[in-house]
């Protein structure tokens, strides 16, 4: 049977910060874009922590939105640091 996890990854520029590996089963899309969320507010001040949870869309910095791609799928959040996440498989 083969193997699925996520592979995540923080990045500094092109520095590797960070990196872990999660299986599948223990940890949804949803929650995955969850845990990026909250690597990349630990970067962040304060203010720019609650600028980013606005409700108001021209009022809220996209400092914590996920971005994904599709081919190869990868969730991503944060500018500099940043932090991606993927589904590998062994």
């Amino acid at each position: 049977m083969e193997k699925r996890w996520w592979q995540i990854e923080g990045f500094d520029g092109t520095k590797s910060i960070f990196k872990i590996r999660v299986p599948v089963h223990l940890l949804g899309e949803k929650q995955a874009e969850e845990v990026l969320r909250r690597l990349v507010s630990q970067h962040l001040s304060k203010d720019e922590i609650i600028g980013a949870s606005l409700n108001r869309k021209d009022k809220r910095s996209t400092l914590l939105d996920v971005k994904r791609t599709s081919l190869p799928f990868v969730l991503s959040c944060g500018e500099n640091p940043f932090y991606v996440a993927r589904i590998e498989t062994e």
